[in-house]
């Protein structure tokens, strides 16, 4: 059995319930209940076509708590109550006597918020649609027992699956693109009832709030805002239904690289429950939004009940830093908090590709020694440091309190804090507030006990090497590695021509163009 971790962004399957022509009133977030997602109540595998084919049902398992992600967690599959009825591809879990045992760490859950497990079933050898049984998922999340969720496998039954297009390679603020998707039953009996999950990154939000439909923000501007809906209509098997011109998502202020994404599920018995997840969420007032018939027969399907469409909005966000006036003997250690912040409007990030946006360059001058680095910082080859920053909210405010020993008299008293943007991006125009100051005064005496660091103009926080409290955005700095190369970064406000050839490519090549040849640059 073989079973994959995947790393990229994925669309936690654990959201607010949607009832087929009515809802359930407000549910609240559950932050302290660890629990899986992606686990459907009903999976329904396509039986064994004549051929001897198997088509393959893909589900993609992680662990959520509220809005918080665990930092590690064991999830246990007993695969026994599948056995006649289904094959799991379940390695590089531990797979002993019918059970899988997969362990997984997520490292840098600011960057890649959902590390998942991904499995494969396939009808087995010899079953008939009709034929059952059960998967059955515990295990356990950051030292906390999950619940036990179970899922019913069914060979045959309802299948929707999706396909469409993709949604215009550049808008501007103020746009609405209508959701080019559809979605076909391939399964061998018919779904009695349809729900759909939307979800919105942080500079998208849905265009109209519709009666059947229930909305919903999270926390995080990679899953900012979700949509439920529910569809009182019978989807016989091998019919085609695709989502009307209404249905369709408006480029927000802060909108900069967005993703959109559209799960289908058949409305089975404990559907609704899985996808409530115990957030909040409020009924639309409009009209309600009806679901259109297409062509049988017109588009090619795949195997994957979720669409999802990237796509880059023309906007500029404007980072600044402030740095810090330092007082003190020398042997004094001190605190210089420095601080970073998203002026906006754009958030900075790309929900696809971890790749950073920009980094804090930190130069001190001869005579002060670093004793304890921030979290997310780390020194570089040429005696600077660095902090590479992962996706911020346009109202990102960080601090970073770099805890220094002035060692010796100085000969140079100011050091210097600047932010640089990626060379490709060219997102902020604004060079004025790009860098400060860090300067020292070295008093007479001895070293005191209580030497202090005067933060500069804005900067916020303690050191402790955490963001202050009341003033980190729902983002936060990443993981760095060593210094770039020269020419890897370039100071904000320059880079346009740039990021226009990348542009370009990223329409011709999904987006992944760009970052690869921003990173030939860089080489």
């Amino acid at each position: 059995m073989r079973l994959s971790i995947a790393r990229g962004v994925l669309f936690p399957l654990a959201l607010s319930a949607v009832a087929a022509g009515a809802f359930a009133g407000p549910v609240h977030a559950q932050d302290t209940l660890p629990s899986v997602t992606g686990l459907p109540s009903q999976i329904a595998v396509t039986p064994v076509t004549q051929s001897g084919v198997k088509q393959p049902r893909q589900l993609r398992l992680s662990v959520a708590a509220g809005e918080r992600v665990p930092k590690e967690y064991v999830l246990r599959l007993d695969l026994s109550g599948l056995e006649g009825v289904a094959d799991v591809d379940a390695a590089p879990c531990d797979v002993v006597a019918g059970l899988a045992t997969c362990r997984i760490k997520v490292t840098d859950p600011d960057r890649v918020p959902g590390a998942s497990v991904s499995l494969t079933l396939r009808a087995a050898t010899g079953s008939k649609p009709g034929d059952s049984g059960v998967l059955r998922v515990t295990g356990e999340a950051d030292g906390h027992a999950l619940k036990a969720t179970d899922a019913a496998v069914e060979i045959g039954g309802a299948n929707l699956v999706t396909a469409g297009g993709r949604l215009p390679g550049k808008s501007g603020v103020g746009d609405t693109l209508p959701i080019p998707m559809s979605f076909r039953n391939v399964g061998s009996l018919p779904a009695s009832g349809v729900l759909m999950a939307f979800r919105f990154t942080e500079g998208s939000k849905p265009a109209g709030r519709f009666a059947n439909c229930e909305y919903g923000e999270h926390s995080s501007f990679q899953e900012k805002h979700y949509v439920l809906c529910a569809f009182d209509v019978d989807v016989p098997a091998g019919a085609e239904f695709r989502l009307p011109e209404e249905a369709a998502v408006e480029v927000g202020s802060a909108a900069f690289n967005e993703l959109v994404q559209v799960s289908v599920f058949p409305d089975a018995p404990g559907m609704r429950e899985y996808l409530r997840g115990g957030h909040p969420y409020e009924r639309g007032s409009g009209a309600e939004l009806k679901l259109r018939e297409a062509a049988e027969g017109a588009t090619a399907y795949g195997n994957d009940t979720n669409w999802e469409s990237t796509y880059y909005v023309s906007n500029s966000a404007d980072l600044s830093v402030s740095g810090a006036e330092i007082s003190g003997k020398v042997g004094d250690v001190v605190v210089a908090d420095l601080g970073l912040r998203n002026h906006g409007p754009a958030w900075l990030g790309d929900v696809q590709d971890p790749t950073e946006f920009a980094s804090l360059h930190v130069e001190l001058p001869d005579g002060v020694a670093v004793v304890d680095l921030p979290k997310h910082c780390a020194p570089g080859t040429s005696g600077a440091y660095y902090c590479r920053l992962g996706p911020l909210a346009s109202d990102a405010e960080l601090s970073f309190p770099f805890k220094l020993r002035m060692e010796k008299p100085l000969k140079e008293t100011r050091g210097k804090v600047r932010v640089r943007q990626a060379e490709w991006s060219g997102y902020d125009k604004n060079a004025s507030n790009d860098s400060a100051d860090i300067s020292f005064t070295i008093t007479a005496g001895t070293a005191s006990p209580d030497a202090s660091a005067t933060p500069g103009a804005g900067t916020t926080g303690d050191a402790t090497g955490e963001h202050s409290p009341g003033t980190a955005s729902p983002s936060a700095a990443a993981p760095v590695g060593d210094e770039p190369d020269d020419g890897g970064l370039a100071s904000t406000g320059t880079g346009l021509a740039m990021w226009s050839a990348a542009l370009a490519a990223l329409l011709v090549a999904g987006g992944i163009a760009v970052r690869v040849a921003a990173r030939k640059r860089r080489a």
